[in-house]
């Protein structure tokens, strides 16, 4: 039923984090270490920590960036595959009542088995664990929504391809929504992360110029489907929405 699931995490510089985050919750799911997948750089101080965790798979490379590493993901994999891609520090996930996921491979292979039968290559969460704004959802949405990047699920398709590191999140909805003209979002699951903690491969060279140069360029060549503004703490935001034009493409 999910032993063909792969179950990937890009890490940088924080084994232990790994370690007591992630792979304890994967372990303490029952997920099989043989589906497990680390992809690594090359130039990590702390590559030796990492390789000291045997079973699971290794996969080490010179590729820097969150984006860059998505890419490099899709080409390791084959087309077809499922893939279930988590940061490193992932704590727990918690459900609309606040309660945690009983089971976390029932929810991975549910979420599969929907996008599968609806013809979708990208799926999500809510993006944080606020059950008032959760339970005001409906389970399942398929229209353009942002999608968190800390949890997320995918059918690997070769022809999807990112340009930026420190906005990919949006990005990676952007994409799959125009090539399905739809994404699937579980409004009933949020993940429970440390925000913006020191290191992985999300922070290597993010700071509010990239951050906000990466969105700008999203807004330019997506101008139909995310709109740039500015949030009150000074900090460059995108928001995304289908202009009426694309819209009626995608019915």
């Amino acid at each position: 039923m999910t032993e063909d699931i792969k179950f990937v995490i890009p890490s940088f510089q924080r084994p232990q984090k790994f370690q007591e985050k992630t792979l304890n919750y994967l372990l303490k799911h029952k997920v099989p270490k043989q589906q497990i997948y680390t992809f690594l750089r090359s130039d990590d101080p702390q590559l030796t920590e990492y390789l000291k965790i045997k079973e699971i798979v290794h996969v080490i490379s010179d590729i820097k960036g969150i984006g860059n590493t998505h890419n490099y993901i899709t080409e390791y994999f084959q087309v077809g595959d499922f893939i279930v891609e988590i940061d490193d520090d992932l704590l727990d996930l918690i459900d609309k009542n606040k309660k945690s996921v009983e089971d976390f491979l029932q929810l991975c292979y549910k979420m599969k088995m929907i996008m599968l039968h609806m013809g979708i290559s990208y799926g999500g969460t809510y993006q944080c664990d606020n059950v008032m704004f959760m339970s005001q959802c409906a389970e399942f949405t398929t229209d353009l929504r942002y999608m968190l990047g800390c949890l997320r699920f995918r059918f690997i398709r070769k022809n999807i391809r990112l340009s930026t590191n420190y906005a990919e999140d949006f990005e990676n909805c952007i994409l799959h929504y125009i090539m399905n003209g739809k994404i699937l979002k579980n409004n009933w699951i949020a993940p429970k992360t440390n925000n913006y903690s020191e290191g992985g491969c999300d922070g290597d060279g993010r700071n509010i110029e990239t951050e906000k140069a990466d969105k700008e360029l999203l807004a330019k060549v997506y101008p139909n489907y995310c709109k740039l503004f500015q949030r009150k703490n000074g900090r460059w935001d995108l928001k995304l929405s289908v202009s009426k034009k694309n819209l009626s493409k995608n019915k």
